[in-house]
């Protein structure tokens, strides 16, 4: 009888737990739902509040593409094995029987008399910068300029292998910063710093490291001391007559490349291009004769270039190749050949901003300002919207439009016309 009593106690007790465990389930769960929700609320509720200020911008519509570089080019061979060094310096114009490379019995004697040039170019440019005035030498800003370009140049030289203009880019740095150093007041002990680098000359011995013989060019045109193998791969006559099979064989072609034993190269025309492939409906804008605008990749510089071809093609076609032809041309411009570029197609002129600034009032678009703490109105028209950003139109005679560096608001709460933000 007492274990009857026992077994039913035990079986009234382990109903209650288990009605109790399901009650403080339920309870569980209706708490975490109330705090998420109350969190929710406020969320909404506390919303705050961020601007951001209104500057004139300018945003390009681009095609993305992977471009060839086709240019007229002859590469110097060192047919005789011979030890050389350039006797020009990349980008420099170079007359048909002109030198372009000294030729030395030694790599050693080579070396040596290379230091020898580099230290006579350092001194001829301390030279300078001492007979130079601090207003007479640049800015800050147009230096700084220079020293961003040099330095893309070196990372570029590098990323080819390109140790002769790595240091050139080395060197022109050294002398850019020593400028820099002036302008924003350093002195500099020129005396002493001429006098370091005289000293290290005179221990070269360089009387007997001079040139044996030089190599001379049978063409005229820019020199280059980077080759890739590439050189005469390219139908560079008819290139405006190239196709996409051929283009692609070309971009594979190029992928399997070497450089051979060579000096370096000239470039023969000024006129050079970027070909490439791009889907016919990204282009619809485009004709042949247009200019356009490229920028490479990882660099701040932008070139012009006139659509020759592929601009116009046949009805039905899903895919062009577009010739590009530029006629700038330097050291940097004159190691492309495989680059991924971007062609600006458009541009749009005004304020950018985040899209959900972009508010609705009795039927217009604008956004609104913080102006002393209140809310005030700012009519817009959107010039053009990008993925997360619109372009919004900016007169500065328009008197209910947006002002330079007003704070528009791009996150807030229940925004009005006057509302107080404190």
């Amino acid at each position: 009888m007492d274990e009857n009593n026992k077994s039913q106690n035990q079986n009234k007790f382990l109903k209650l737990f288990s009605k109790i465990k399901g009650n403080l389930a339920i309870i569980l769960v209706i708490v975490v739902i109330f705090v998420w929700f109350f969190t929710e609320i406020g969320r909404i509720v506390n919303v705050k509040l961020e601007t951001q200020t209104a500057i004139e911008e300018v945003v390009y519509e681009t095609i993305d593409a992977k471009a060839l570089v086709v240019r007229n080019e002859s590469v110097i061979a060192n047919d005789k094995g011979a030890v050389t060094v350039p006797y020009v310096a990349d980008g420099d114009k170079v007359k048909v029987g002109g030198k372009v490379a000294m030729e030395f019995s030694s790599e050693e004697k080579a070396q040596t008399y290379t230091n020898y040039l580099d230290l006579e170019k350092q001194i001829e440019n301390y030279e300078e910068m001492k007979k130079s005035s601090v207003g007479q030498v640049t800015d800050v800003e147009s230096i700084d300029e220079d020293i961003i370009d040099d330095l893309n140049g070196y990372i570029r030289s590098n990323s080819v292998v390109d140790t002769t203009s790595s240091k050139e880019f080395a060197n022109e740095l050294n002398n850019k910063f020593t400028r820099r150093q002036m302008l924003i007041g350093e002195k500099i002990d020129f005396e002493s710093v001429i006098g370091s680098v005289q000293n290290k000359i005179d221990s070269l011995g360089v009387s007997s490291c001079k040139p044996t013989g030089y190599v001379t060019t049978d063409v005229s045109g820019i020199f280059a001391r980077y080759t890739d193998g590439c050189e005469s791969m390219f139908d560079y006559k008819n290139i405006k007559k190239l196709d996409v099979q051929t283009l692609e064989r070309y971009i594979e072609n190029v992928k399997n490349a070497r450089p051979t034993n060579s000096i370096g190269k000239i470039v023969c025309d000024f006129d050079w291009y970027f070909c490439a492939v791009v889907k016919t409906e990204d282009i619809a804008t485009l004709k042949n004769g247009n200019r356009v605008e490229v920028t490479l990749e990882n660099s701040d510089k932008v070139l012009s270039c006139k659509i020759v071809s592929g601009a116009d093609p046949p009805l039905g076609k899903q895919e062009t190749v577009l010739i590009l032809k530029c006629s700038e041309m330097n050291s940097e411009l004159a190691s492309l050949r495989l680059e991924n570029i971007k062609i600006r197609i458009d541009s749009h002129k005004g304020i950018k901003m985040p899209i959900e600034s972009v508010h609705i009032k009795n039927g217009e678009k604008g956004v609104y300002a913080l102006v002393s703490s209140v809310v005030e109105w700012r009519k817009a028209d959107v010039l053009y919207t990008g993925e997360d950003y619109v372009i919004l139109s900016y007169d500065p005679k328009e008197k209910d439009g947006i002002k330079l560096y007003d704070e528009i608001i791009i996150r807030g709460r229940d925004l009005h016309d006057g509302k107080v933000y404190t």
